[in-house]
């Protein structure tokens, strides 16, 4: 292996070999490849051009279940698709996980619309070629206009779909996120499906976290209110007063409370509303209009 990316001491389990469960072994990760070592002799290769999904957790049926911090990494073994499970300590898995998205992804070709949207304005802007880069807690792409940095806590939603990209319909993932408390929408194509799904399941990491701890988060009506009323004014210079029908001491309290809750931060007028805060609104916008 000429340059190794990660190397340490786990347990792993592949599914259908010949190993009586879980082993204990070395996992190695290089620029081209990811090895699981039991022994000088029991090791499986698994091709980094051959890995198509990659999950936090055992999604592997077939496997049972393993001491430590699981992490699943599905790949096509000759004509078939099979699954390995590495597991080891949370911070050790966590590091790995993100050196082997590095791995998988940096570099990769990428056509990318930016800013496709502005809040709820659809823009006529055309797709530029660039280059996909992870870095420290966010996406980069490198782009013929310049870089387009996407940090993961700024998600607020994702969806992938087709679009018309070059006259050819593609899928792609559109991104949207805040940057200052103004909504933005990012739209990136890849050339293969693999590489987009592999950019898909990354972008969901970190969305997946807000939205769980969301679950037991405790609004009441009025704060529900001042989101909405953030949203719809943005970081205009207008009394939040008037649009929530509440007193300056009143809205102050309200601020507050959100702002403890990470939903809204300083704006150059106003607060506006931080991501979590923009997922909290779309998911009572969905709500409202259902």
């Amino acid at each position: 292996m000429p340059s190794v990316l990660a190397d340490f001491t786990g347990r792993f389990s592949v599914a259908g070999s010949d190993r009586d469960g879980p082993v204990e072994g070395r996992i190695l990760l290089g620029e081209e490849r990811l090895v699981l070592a039991a022994g000088e002799t029991d090791r499986e290769t698994i091709p980094l051009t051959e890995v198509f999904d990659v999950a936090s957790g055992n999604e592997a049926a077939l496997i049972d279940p393993m001491a430590g911090t699981p992490l699943t990494v599905a790949y096509r073994n000759d004509s078939s698709r099979t699954t390995a499970v590495v597991a080891g300590g949370e911070a050790t898995i966590e590091k790995f996980t993100t050196v082997l998205f590095k791995a998988l992804l940096n570099g990769t070709a990428v056509r990318v619309k930016h800013p496709a949207k502005v809040g709820g304005r659809v823009l006529e802007t055309a797709f530029v070629g660039g280059l996909l880069s992870l870095r420290s807690g966010g996406v980069v792409f490198d782009t013929e206009d310049g870089p387009v940095t996407v940090p993961l806590s700024s998600i607020v939603d994702f969806d992938r779909r087709e679009e018309s990209v070059d006259g050819r319909r593609r899928p792609v993932v559109a991104v949207a996120h805040v940057d200052s408390g103004q909504a933005l929408t990012t739209v990136a194509a890849t050339e293969t499906s693999r590489e987009l799904s592999l950019l898909g399941r990354y972008l969901r990491r970190t969305y997946e976290d807000v939205l769980a701890s969301l679950r037991d988060l405790s609004l009441s009506e009025r704060e529900t209110e001042t989101l909405a009323a953030l949203y719809s004014t943005g970081d205009a210079d207008v009394s939040l007063s008037s649009v929530v029908d509440a007193d300056a001491r009143t809205v102050k309290r309200i601020l507050h409370a959100l702002h403890e809750k990470g939903l809204v931060e300083s704006g150059e007028h106003n607060p506006v509303l931080t991501a979590k805060g923009q997922i909290v609104v779309n998911q009572y916008l969905e709500r409202v209009n259902e």
